[in-house]
């Protein structure tokens, strides 16, 4: 009986342990997943030919990208001077 009772308990610790890992595991796969479309959305509002409306629209991500949440610190850093040196287009460059 007391070797059932160790083995309950090393299966036990082992449940949590696997517990553990698999929820460290999901939180890494969740924030790379952040980090991706982060900067997916980074690279696309940095495009430099667009129209005024999508230059407009690529402003706006990039002022989003400095307060989320999700981001990190560096992250939100990064869309802060990328914001900054956002160039408006050119009026005259567009097509009517």
């Amino acid at each position: 009986m007391e070797t059932a009772l160790v083995a309950a308990c090393i299966a036990a610790g082992a449940a949590i342990v696997a517990a553990v890992v698999s929820w460290f595991g999901a939180f890494q796969n969740r924030r790379a997943a952040d980090r991706d479309q982060a900067w997916r959305r980074l690279t696309w509002a940095l495009r430099a030919d667009r129209p005024r409306a999508e230059h407009d629209i690529s402003r706006a991500v990039l002022e989003r990208l400095m307060t989320v949440r999700w981001a990190s610190k560096s992250d939100q850093d990064l869309a802060r001077r990328a914001l900054r040196r956002h160039v408006r287009p050119d009026p005259e460059m567009e097509d009517p």
